[in-house]
Parts: structure tokens; C-alpha cells; sequence
């Protein structure tokens, strides 16, 4: 399965994005940066880490770096780049990999750019011993009115076969939740399982 092939039609559909999992240092602790999304960009006011799609020649790590940097107005020497934490695929067909570093700045530091509302960090620890809750969705289609189930065996008993979404909420404030929630979620996985050390 890692080698799997996909056809032109299949590949030409998946979008490519990259996001970075900003480490920094709060008090003498290891905290996690989050942003708040202005209102100038998609999502305004959702909680997300740096990040973006690829642009032309890039590899997946090269745009995480690229985008914390001009998210956060920051230098190259302002990030220690560590590792790559998961990925995951949206159902829009988003294929996104998260990875994740040191800052070596304070928060007090970091300015931003504008598409970001404001900052703030998150305790590992905290992390660690508050997992997120999971919520189950069931996917439902909805049929038109000239469906024509009577070309299909069982017609409108046909059963279909079910999709569902998972999302996951951390009770911090703001609120982590969604995508930025599952691909914390991972990056906490990792840090217990010892796949990542920090």
C-alpha cells in the first residue's frame, strides 16, 4: 500500500497543502502556538497552525517552512525544523502533511501577518492529559425527486453503503477542533508513543 499507484485523472484531483507545528517556549515550558484566522482569509476566526498549499517546485516541507515564516513574519534562524509528525486526506481531497519545530522566539517576539487575527499557546502537557473528544457524523445523501431507483436492485431499500465523518474538539480557549484538532491529535499520538521526542 505505501507504493500505491493512482492514475492522472485520480492524482490531478488532490490538492496539496503543508502545515508546521510551532514548539515554543512559555515559562520554561513546552507550549504550542496556534493562530486565530483574520477575516481576510477562509475561515475567519478558526483556530489553525502556519500553513498553506504548495507552490510550483515545492516540496511538502519547504511550503510548511515557507508559510510559518511569512505567517509569523519570521527569519530562517528563527526555526529549528525537527521532523514530520502525520498526514492526512480530506473528503474535498486535501492531502495535507503537518510537520513540526522549535521557535526560537518568545511569543512576545512573533508578529504576524494579516492573515492572522491573533496568537496563542497551549501547554504540551496539557495536551497530553486532556484528549480531544471524538464525534461521530453520518454522511446522508439526498436524492432528487426524479431518482431512478427503480434501475437499481431493491430500489429505495437499496442499502447504501454508510459514510461517516470523525471530528475532534479540545476544551481549550479558543476552542481547537476540526482538522487542526485531528492533526494535533496525531502530533500528541506520537509524542506518547514515543515516535516523536521532543
Amino acid at each position: 500500500m505505501k507504493n500505491i499507484q493512482v492514475d492522472d485523472k485520480f492524482y490531478n484531483k488532490i490538492r496539496k497543502y503543508a502545515v508546521f507545528i510551532p514548539i515554543i517556549k512559555v515559562d520554561g515550558k513546552n507550549h504550542i502556538l496556534f493562530e486565530v484566522r483574520s477575516s481576510i482569509v477562509a475561515q475567519p476566526g478558526e483556530v489553525s497552525f502556519p500553513g498553506g498549499s504548495l507552490e510550483e517546485n515545492e516540496d511538502f516541507k519547504m511550503a510548511a517552512i515557507r508559510e510559518t515564516r511569512e505567517e509569523l513574519n519570521l527569519h530562517e534562524k528563527d526555526i529549528d525544523f525537527l521532523g514530520y509528525s502525520s498526514m492526512t486526506m480530506t473528503r474535498n481531497n486535501r492531502h495535507i502533511k503537518a510537520f513540526y519545530g522549535r521557535l526560537n522566539k518568545s511569543l512576545e517576539e512573533i508578529s504576524y501577518n494579516m492573515e492572522v487575527e491573533k496568537l496563542f499557546t497551549v501547554d504540551i502537557n496539557y495536551l497530553l492529559k486532556n484528549p480531544p473528544q471524538r464525534y461521530k457524523a453520518e454522511y446522508k445523501m439526498i436524492f432528487p425527486d426524479d431518482f431512478p431507483f427503480e434501475k437499481i436492485p431493491g430500489g429505495e431499500e437499496y442499502n447504501f453503503y454508510p459514510l461517516y465523518h470523525y471530528m475532534y474538539f479540545y476544551d481549550t480557549k479558543p476552542v481547537i477542533w476540526g482538522l487542526t484538532a485531528e492533526l494535533l491529535k496525531d502530533f500528541m499520538e506520537n509524542i506518547t508513543t514515543n515516535k516523536i521526542i521532543l
